[in-house]
């Protein structure tokens, strides 16, 4: 005899044991594969502690995606208010209608989502697909506690999947549901939730016993009700005061019918849909369907006649159809979730379905299934109706959900992984130590400016970085980051410091000694990356030398950032990322720890490689501009235009020139050409000419301001020093060289709005502005376009004066000559080429 939950399940339809009972064996099968009982490192002990993973403070994500989610997620939002626990709502907009998911918001005295995916209506793997795309980004960057998702929607399989894999802990409500039929979409985002989440929130016994049937951990399994009872008995007696639902609708209480039908197989089917119609047209009475817009678009289509006994609407809100359904004779439905409404508030009801995940509401005698079949219809419609005990619990299920996820310390996954030790708080080490840290890696990041620490640590970024402040307060509250001004023992170390160049040659004074400030601390096993930029084989015949003296066992990986200032932070996590290591397994260990924030590829290989790539894309983009820069001279001989020509043979399909400029700035191509060439013989001669030529061009430009100003001139104004546009950077700017030069004939001051170097005099824009008798735009922020400026204005990427002509005519230029916009830009690092580019350090 089986057991009693097998029996309910059963009644889903005649002749389905034994297919239900090899369902479950599948089922059980195919638990590893799902992700079998428990996910590694899992432990949920009953300690009465919160989160210890953020710092003791829970922080709650709840995703909603149709009204139902909304319905039922809202007495667990209001518990959280209630408890003043942190939550944000994230709303997918799966099937959304802009009239029906506000007034919901609204009825249910809910707050607005804190994210809308805007996902829309769609196949199932696109709704899925745009679900995952748009979700996980908003999970990392929130770093929730625990997501709470429930149901069986699209919403809900994406959202499970999206935290899953980022080892955020899962919530499901309404766990263990099964209709055992595989041909519902539904079925299979239950099954999925269920084999991925942590928390499994069963309503009854049934649920309970069919998830250990599967397999999963009793230790994960609770038995809490249905927040559909608490929304219901909250909002019933509300509904019934201010619903004008029946009256609008000139219906009397119990003196109609009323039908919802919104599954696929039921109305997408024009003739299942009109197997439906057949079935209202045989009911003895008024029948009022609020009719969903996709089905409404069916009937249209299909030019179904509606029958005369039907009265339907537009869907309706939610306190107007708790009292449709609570006043009316009986229901007819396919939905899940009014058969257990229908069920609580004490409503006969009809299903038109062979199978339903809600076996009780059959087992209590509230519920029939008759799929499409009229006369089993009208039998169930007639049937004497004894009362029956709402199943579903006692009203009080949101409080214990929140009980269980904030009474039981759950120890994160990303705990038994690697602790991390970063080695320079620069324009890398940092946003590489938010990453890790805001990912669930305990992050020691190390500097020996004491004033950067102390900055950082009191959630101030020192350097000017999109979106990186954000991410450095959000950090901060995980209590996963610290910054110090010594190291300190961990698993894996990372150097990030610079390699400034003196005398064309990388200078790893800064690597040696951030290497030997962590002898102190390494130990057998730990494995050390080096980020920073070196020549070829740095780690073979430096740091390794260094780790062998002190006989540790230390294996080596080298990971050169690539990315460009500006969009630091986007890049780190986009881009592809290069692993060079002394063995593959040091290279999978260090691949294991990028990926738990990056996105890019990973590509592995060893240590000369590794070092030398990264130097060769920079040469490569080097060489390229230094082809560019001498077209211009080339240009300026012959008197072209240099910006229309390189337009035009840009036009073969296998050319790609660049724009030429003033100069190569920043860290990287104006640096990287020296490292790789500092020890190749001298008879290779195309790398150097190029970066000697690159080198050359502030020399030329200041050459080329001096012959277009008036000899009247004294004082210059320059605008913008940083190497490139929007960045607070000016590390070998090509603009100071080139103040500099000037400076030995002119009085000279400069302005930058971003850079805050203390060794360069900088002045405040009205200093310079009005002061000078000729502004210089060098790097063209983007808040200089919007500003009228006193001074005559000469700029080498785009004039900006108001009502200016294309070639620039002022005071204080030589009227005789001019300056042709389109030959000259601010800086190489950002120069739009002709055909896309992919810019990165």
């Amino acid at each position: 005899m089986p057991s009693t939950p097998i029996r309910a399940l059963a009644r889903c339809g005649p002749g389905r044991l034994n297919e239900i009972e090899t369902w479950q064996r599948n089922i059980s099968s195919s638990s590893a594969i799902l992700g079998r009982t428990s996910r590694e490192g899992v432990q949920i002990k009953g300690s009465g502690n919160r989160f210890a993973a953020h710092g003791g403070k829970m922080k709650i994500a709840i995703l909603v995606g149709t009204r139902p989610e909304i319905i039922k997620m809202a007495p667990v939002i209001r518990e959280c208010r209630k408890r003043k626990i942190d939550y944000f709502i994230i709303h997918s907009k799966q099937h959304y209608s802009e009239k029906l998911d506000a007034i919901f918001f609204s009825e249910l005295d809910l707050p607005a989502p804190k994210y809308n995916l805007n996902v829309g209506s769609g196949g199932h793997a696109n709704q899925t697909g745009r679900i995952l795309i748009e979700l996980e980004p908003i999970l990392v960057s929130e770093q929730p506690s625990i997501l709470l998702v429930q149901g069986d929607t699209n919403t809900v399989v994406a959202g499970a999947l999206a935290a899953h894999k980022l080892h955020i802990k899962v919530g499901h409500i309404e766990a263990g549901l099964r209709s055992f039929d595989q041909t519902m979409p539904e079925e299979s985002n239950r099954i999925i939730a269920d084999h991925i989440s942590d928390y499994l929130f069963a309503v009854t016994d049934l649920q309970v016993d069919q998830l250990k049937r599967e397999g999963l951990p009793d230790s994960k399994i609770f038995k809490v009700g249905n927040t559909i009872v608490d929304a219901l008995l909250s909002h019933r007696s509300q509904a019934e005061k201010t619903s004008q639902i029946l009256c609008a609708l000139n219906l009397q209480k119990k003196g109609y019918y009323l039908l919802t039908s919104h599954r696929a197989a039921n109305v997408d089917d024009p003739n299942a849909l009109i197997e439906i119609i057949r079935l209202i047209a045989r009911i003895p009475g008024k029948v009022y369907w609020p009719i969903h817009y996709r089905t409404q678009k069916v009937l249209k289509e299909a030019k179904i006649d509606l029958p005369s006994n039907l009265i339907w609407t537009e869907p309706v809100g939610y306190s107007d159809f708790v009292k449709l359904l609570s006043n009316c004779i009986a229901v007819v439905t396919d939905s899940g979730g009014v058969q257990e409404e229908a069920c609580i508030l004490g409503v006969p009801c009809v299903t038109i379905r062979d199978r339903t995940e809600r076996p009780e509401t059959v087992d209590v005698g509230a519920n029939v299934l008759v799929h499409r079949d009229a006369g089993a219809m009208l039998e169930a419609l007639n049937r004497p109706i004894a009362p029956w005990e709402n199943p579903f619990g006692d009203g009080h299920t949101a409080e214990r959900i929140l009980d269980i996820v904030t009474e039981h310390e759950v120890r994160p996954v990303l705990q038994t992984l690697d602790t991390v030790c970063v080695v320079g708080l620069g324009y890398m080490g940092l946003p590489t130590s938010l990453l890790l840290a805001n990912a669930g890696v305990k992050v020691a990041g190390v500097d020996l400016n004491e004033k950067k620490v102390n900055e950082i640590s009191s959630g101030h970024c020192p350097f000017e970085e999109k979106d990186i402040p954000e991410l450095l307060a959000a950090t901060l509250k995980t209590g996963n980051f610290k910054a110090l001004t010594k190291p300190v023992a961990a698993d894996v170390f990372v150097v990030a410091v610079p390699t400034p160049h003196e005398s064309k040659k990388c200078d790893l004074s800064y690597v040696i000694s951030a290497v030997n400030s962590l002898l102190p601390v390494l130990n057998d096993g730990n494995l050390l990356i080096i980020e920073s930029t070196i020549k070829p084989n740095t780690c073979q015949d430096v740091v390794l030398p260094i780790l062998k003296s002190k006989n540790l066992n230390v294996e080596v990986a080298h990971c050169p950032e690539r990315a460009l200032p500006g969009n630091t932070l986007h890049e780190i996590v986009h881009n592809d990322r290069i692993i060079g290591a002394t063995s593959p397994e040091a290279a999978q260990r260090a691949a294991r720890l990028y990926s738990v924030f990056a996105k890019g590829t990973i590509h592995r290989t060893n240590l000369v490689t590794a070092e030398c790539a990264k130097l060769m894309e920079n040469t490569f983009r080097d060489v390229n501009i230094a082809l560019a820069n001498e077209f211009s001279l080339i240009a300026d001989k012959f008197g072209f235009s240099i910006s229309a020509a390189i337009q035009l043979a840009n036009r073969h399909p296998r050319v790609n020139i660049l724009q030429p400029g003033i100069g190569v700035g920043g860290h990287c191509i104006a640096i990287d050409p020296w490292f790789l060439t500092e020890d190749v013989d001298g008879d290779l001669t195309l790398i150097r000419t190029a970066r000697e030529l690159n080198d050359a061009m502030p020399k030329h430009t200041a050459e080329r301001i001096q012959n277009k100003i008036a000899p009247s001139v004294r004082k210059i104004g320059i605008l913008g020093v940083s190497y490139k546009p929007d960045v607070d950077d000016a590390r070998e700017s090509p603009a100071l060289e080139i103040a500099r030069l000037l400076s030995r004939e002119y009085e000279v001051r400069c302005h930058d709005p971003f850079v805050k170097d203390r060794d360069l005099k900088l002045f405040p824009i009205d200093k310079v502005d009005g002061w000078a008798d000729v502004l210089v735009i060098l790097s063209n922020h983007k808040v200089y376009a919007s500003q009228r400026f006193e001074s005559p204005l000469l700029s080498f990427d785009k004039l900006i004066d108001a009502g200016a002509p294309r070639w620039l005519r002022a005071p204080g230029l030589a009227d005789t000559d001019y300056f042709p916009t389109e030959s000259r830009h601010a800086d190489h690092d950002q120069y739009p080429a002709a055909k896309d580019v992919q810019e990165s350090s």
